[in-house]
């Protein structure tokens, strides 16, 4: 077989080639392709024949630079491969990378050139792809609010995102190149002692490795801070470890979040004391102790006695500061073993342990009340207070701490019920008793809701002929065929918080009755409504007095609103505004039991006063009693140098009511004249007007 000739060999590999080849001459007119140019760019051969190459290219300059970069009689003769983009015959632009070559004659002249090109578009496709996935990854750890370090499969650093700079302390121009445990340097929060950097493992195992809690990262510039964190190991497709990753975050502000949402779950936010939660794990820790080791145990449960009438007089911020000067000076008196805690509003309580005997608690109670006692100075005002405690015993009154609380509760009751400011022990009969109050404040509840509440009136009568001026509404109530008088179970509706509605009950009902009265022309005279300390105190009271009166259609210039010394005891500006109002709507004040309290005189100096009612305690032994005789006759006659209006309560006997008459009292009331009566009897009292009773 004969060789193939040279120039038919060299035309069956270029067409057998599988990039585009492209003959051109010095002019970059098309001399000549093979098959592949047809297959990349879509163009028979024949067509392109004689045109430059420019139609080629997707970009006019690109044409221009290729021709003086490597198409011109100054340019290498070859030259190494490069990219542009070109369009194929259907208009669809592509990469190609191109390289080419000069082609000479015989005599080493330069008559064209030979370019091949192949497309690449799916090459740059992935490069585009893993340069943007690289970015993308650099951006991220740029970006995300977690530190991160890399390392290689020695432990040293090789990246660094900027979160990580700035909790480290390092850069990471620095850092690179040092161990990752140079760098990231840890310890136990408590300790202080170093933590096994978690890298370090995860390189020696292979395997995720977690942070410990409580870990702080030492930064090179001195700051500490609480983090969390894990470090994976990084693979190869061997699955050999060749480094590290280590991803952490600050959670400072976290820890010191959940520090203060367990301390505020602990502690009492105005005191500072235990509060209920801790102290009930206190309480059932002292319990198991004196289990264990055969001791006492003592629950003292402390309350504020009327605590509610210094917020209502001096406001709840001057409350809060007693209550904080309180808790300190009883902190101050309890052993460090033991638990003072603030469990309500005005309650404390104290868990005492390893007590030799209840005198040891009784002890302790009395220096509490003590302490308690000492006048407190908010600024330039006093405040005095008094408590009241109740005490449980560990194991004889009970050995779970819901049973001692009960039991400590049950004591403090008592001693409210007595006169409060003691100190008392819990007892079987206590527990009879409260089980009996609490049924009663049961059924109170119950009657003010079926209105099983009366009214009656007890006459006031002019000792000048005994002529009826008024009446004073009186509460009774019916309870299981007995008829209570209010000592029975006013203190009990105080205790139960229903004073309040209770006490509107029987101004709104005390008002209908006197406006049925007067518009049956059978009332002359004033209505006298007794009004409590709380319901003076009551947020509204002027707005739900002026309402009912309205709405009534009583005279307002007929009411008399009666109340206690104890109203007027601190002077405060809400009780002087009160009365204020009310008197400015055209009511009577009257103050009750007058002369018992301690600084009656001021009274009258600071608050607008009608009327006082002597108490009935002067009367009594009044006419044996030259001494009670003084005191009734000093308080006429200061009453009637400042035109003050006098009632005396009380009245039983004519000699009695000889001695007020005869001393300047115009009006008295009692049994001499009439004991109380029901609403149907007012009427016939008064067209009596009791004249078979006017003292002789």
């Amino acid at each position: 077989m004969k060789p193939l000739p040279s120039e038919f060999e060299h035309q069956f590999i270029l067409q057998a080639m599988g990039e585009a080849i492209i003959a051109v001459d010095l002019d970059r007119r098309i001399l000549w392709t093979n098959g592949a140019f047809t297959r990349l760019f879509g163009y028979d051969g024949e067509e392109v024949l004689g045109k430059t190459t420019e139609f080629l290219y997707a970009c006019r300059e690109d044409f221009e630079e290729q021709g003086r970069l490597r198409y011109s009689p100054s340019s290498p003769s070859v030259h190494p491969p490069y990219e542009v983009r070109y369009v194929r015959k259907n208009s669809r632009v592509f990469w190609g990378e191109a390289w080419g070559a000069a082609v000479c004659d015989m005599e080493d002249r330069r008559i064209g050139f030979m370019v091949a090109i192949r497309d690449i578009s799916v090459r740059k496709q992935l490069i585009h792809d893993l340069h943007m996935e690289k970015e993308q990854w650099f951006v991220t750890l740029r970006s995300i609010g977690d530190a991160v370090i890399t390392t290689d499969g020695e432990g040293r650093v090789v990246y660094m995102n900027p979160v990580a700079e700035r909790l480290t302390g390092w850069n990471l121009s620095v850092a690179s190149g040092k161990t990752v445990s140079t760098v990231f340097v840890i310890v136990n929060e408590y300790t202080r002692k170093s933590t096994e950097c978690p890298v370090t493992r995860c390189l020696r195992e292979g395997t995720i490795v977690g942070l410990a809690n409580h870990t702080l990262l030492l930064s090179r510039s001195g700051e500490e801070y609480s983090i969390e964190d894990s470090a994976a190991p990084i693979l190869d497709d061997d699955g050999r470890v060749r480094g590290a990753v280590i991803v952490f975050h600050d959670v400072t502000e976290k820890r010191k979040l959940e520090q203060r949402i367990a301390y505020q779950a602990n502690y009492d936010a105005l005191t500072g004391l235990p509060n209920r939660h801790l102290f009930q794990d206190r309480l059932t820790q002292a319990i198991a102790r004196a289990q264990r080791e055969g001791t006492l145990a003592a629950l003292l449960y402390i309350d504020v006695d009327d605590f509610k009438n210094i917020n209502d007089r001096m406001g709840h911020p001057f409350g809060d500061r007693i209550l904080i000067e309180l808790g300190r000076r009883l902190k101050s008196i309890v052993r460090e073993t033991d638990t003072i805690a603030r469990i309500g509003g005005d309650e404390f309580a104290v868990v005492l342990s390893d007590l030799p005997d209840k005198e040891e608690a009784l002890d302790l109670g009395r220096r509490l009340m003590f302490e308690a006692a000492i006048p407190f100075r908010i600024d330039s005002t006093r405040a005095d207070l008094t408590v009241s405690i109740g005490v449980a015993l560990c194991p004889m009154d009970g050995s779970r701490a819901t049973t001692l609380v009960r039991n400590a509760d049950i004591a403090l009751y008592q001693v409210k019920r007595a006169g409060r400011n003691n100190i008392r022990f819990f007892s079987r009969e206590m527990n009879r008793s409260v089980q009996n109050s609490l049924r009663i404040e049961s059924d109170l509840r119950e009657a003010l809701e079926k209105n099983s509440f009366f009214l009656l009136y007890q006459p006031i009568v002019h000792l000048e002929g005994a002529r009826t001026v008024g009446v004073e509404a009186l509460l009774r109530w019916r309870h299981k065929g007995k008829v209570r008088p209010p000592e029975g179970f006013i203190p009990l509706a105080e205790e139960a918080g229903l004073i309040v509605p209770l006490g509107q009950w029987v101004l709104r009902e005390s008002l209908r009755q006197g406006a049925e009265w007067v518009r049956r022309g059978i009332f002359p005279g004033r209505l006298t409504v007794n009004v409590g300390v709380r319901q003076i105190h009551a947020e509204g009271f002027v707005e739900f007095l002026e309402a009912e009166i309205v709405e009534s259609g009583f005279p307002a210039d007929r009411l008399e609103l009666e109340i206690t010394e104890r109203t007027l005891m601190f002077r405060d500006r809400h009780t002087l505004s009160t009365l204020t109002r009310i008197r400015e709507m055209g009511v009577k004040v009257s103050i009750d039991d007058f002369g018992i309290g301690y600084s009656s005189l001021t009274y009258l100096r600071h608050f607008p006063v009608d009327i006082l009612k002597i108490d009935r305690s002067f009367l009594k032994d009044m006419m044996d009693n030259h001494h009670d005789q003084a005191i009734v006759r000093a308080i006429l006659a200061m009453a009637r140098s400042l035109s003050i209006d006098v009632v005396a309560e009380g009245v039983e006997c004519v000699e009695q009511a000889l001695f007020l008459q005869e001393n300047g009292c115009r009006h008295a009331q009692g049994f001499f004249f009439s004991g109380p009566i029901p609403p149907e009897d007012v009427c016939r009292f008064f067209s009596n007007s009791g004249q078979d009773r006017a003292p002789e």
